[in-house]
């Protein structure tokens, strides 16, 4: 008798523990980076060619960009 009492509290625990966990995963929001609102990094269309072109030029303007100075 004690080991079903003990099997149904472990299980009981361990339901617990995983509906916790779900719960706090789902919670977890990504902050958006800067980089995501500029229309340089948005997803290239176009032909082969015509996305080369694109990367390229956005390349270019990153490259023109100065340094980004880290605070500590």
């Amino acid at each position: 008798m004690r080991v079903l009492f003990s099997l149904a509290a472990v299980l009981a625990v361990l339901a617990l523990v995983a509906v916790l966990a779900k719960k706090s995963l789902t919670q977890v929001a990504l902050p958006a980076s800067p980089a995501a609102e500029t229309p340089a990094s948005a997803a290239p269309r176009g032909t082969p060619s015509q996305q080369l072109q694109q990367f390229r030029q956005g390349l270019d303007q990153a490259l023109q960009q100065p340094a980004r100075k880290v605070d500590e």
